[in-house]
């Protein structure tokens, strides 16, 4: 119920974006755009029966051979509508900043269908217009449609996403798609909740999604905000697509990847999960004690005490923190059914560092009238 008023109210809030020249104010409030770009119109991408799907693209001036990030507008519009102003102003900044810009033709109740048929297209022909890796922006009533589409774990092609002020129902994220998250501050508290959900349900995924708060923003602050902190958000949004679709940038998440499942799957308790994720990553990788200290707290999580016990001991004198190791270690080993183990786990934490919480925690209530537990506490 929550996700259909939201998407009542923003699509009711669309077309103020789709057709900005309604709105009273004089200029957009964008960095100036270059003078030096070439704009490539009416390019066909795709038919759909007798219908032609076409695009405008925006190029930077770059040197011959070169191949630049493809930015791509997800707006409801067709023919001329597509590069409205509000739009062709986004354009000219994004390819004033080295990216090419892509205002597609995408139309009402078959957007997510148009999208992927313009993303086939760019996928075989992109370089054709000088066009590297892809990413995707939206805003308000279009990220409905827009952000279920960019995280469709089929969608491999597309690299980056940016999402303004807006939400859509999404249960489960790609953690090889990183997101600019873009909040307007001062947007109507439904948009602001939703957002905040989202966000949140991103992080406890692991998902590489990035927050920008813009807290003196109103929704459409491109539009109707013509201030400097405006136009750094935009520099901040651009910034991010050329730098997160970078190959090194590219490379450095993608060689993450399995250990950033593996952590979303303890945040979010799938531990079984997680621990067979760890479990193949220790094979190839037996020296690295953090990595195995992970696959302990997986273990114990999905209540594999034993294993988990087993795990720990062999992480003695590895240099791990006295705490990370040793609290886990004495849950696991009690778990298991030997207390003396988890005392002796517990005894290896100076008492500077043992928490005086452990004494009510729960999981050691089963040590609460062992003296050597009690003396624990004594030691300070």
């Amino acid at each position: 119920m929550l996700h259909h008023l939201l998407l009542v109210y923003l699509l009711a809030g669309a077309p103020a974006i789709a057709a900005p020249a309604q709105s009273p104010e004089s200029r957009l409030a964008f960095p100036p755009a270059a003078g030096d770009i070439t704009v490539v119109s009416d390019v066909e991408y795709a038919t759909d029966g007798s219908t032609r799907l076409a695009m405008d693209v925006y190029k930077p001036k770059v040197a011959s051979g070169a191949r630049v990030p493809g930015l791509i507008f997800f707006n409801r519009a067709t023919g001329a509508d597509r590069s409205g102003r509000f739009y062709a102003a986004w354009a000219r900044a994004a390819a004033s900043k080295g990216i090419a810009a892509i205002l597609p033709d995408l139309r009402q109740g078959s957007e997510a269908a148009d999208f992927a048929r313009l993303v086939s297209y760019l996928t075989a022909h992109g370089s054709d217009h000088g066009i590297d890796a892809l990413a995707v922006y939206a805003g308000s009533g279009n990220v409905y449609n827009a952000f279920p589409a960019v995280e469709d774990p089929k969608q491999t092609a597309i690299k980056a996403a940016v999402m303004y002020y807006g939400s859509a129902p999404i249960t489960e994220f790609r953690l090889d798609l990183p997101v600019l998250y873009v909040r307007a501050g001062l947007d109507r508290p439904p948009v602001n909740e939703a957002i905040a959900s989202l966000t949140a349900l991103a992080v406890s995924q692991n998902a590489p999604v990035t927050l920008l708060n813009y807290a003196g923003g109103h929704h459409a602050f491109e539009l109707v905000d013509d201030t400097d902190a405006t136009r750094q958000v935009i520099e901040q949004t651009l910034e991010f697509v050329t730098r997160v679709t970078s190959s090194p940038y590219q490379s450095a998440l993608h060689a993450s990847l399995g250990e950033a499942r593996a952590a979303g799957f303890v945040q979010t308790r799938r531990f079984r999960e997680a621990a067979g994720e760890y479990a193949s990553m220790v094979a190839a990788r037996p020296d690295d004690a953090r990595l195995r200290l992970a696959y302990g707290e997986a273990l114990l999580g999905d209540t594999q005490y034993a294993a988990a016990c087993a795990e720990f001991d062999r992480l003695r004198d590895k240099g791990l923190g006295y705490r990370d190791l040793g609290l886990p270690a004495a849950r696991a080993c009690l778990g298991k059914g030997d207390p003396q183990a988890a005392v002796a786990w517990l005894r290896t934490i100076p008492p500077q560092f043992l928490p005086s919480s452990v004494q009510q925690d729960p999981s050691f209530a089963a040590l609460k009238d062992r003296e050597d537990f009690k003396a624990l506490f004594t030691r300070r």
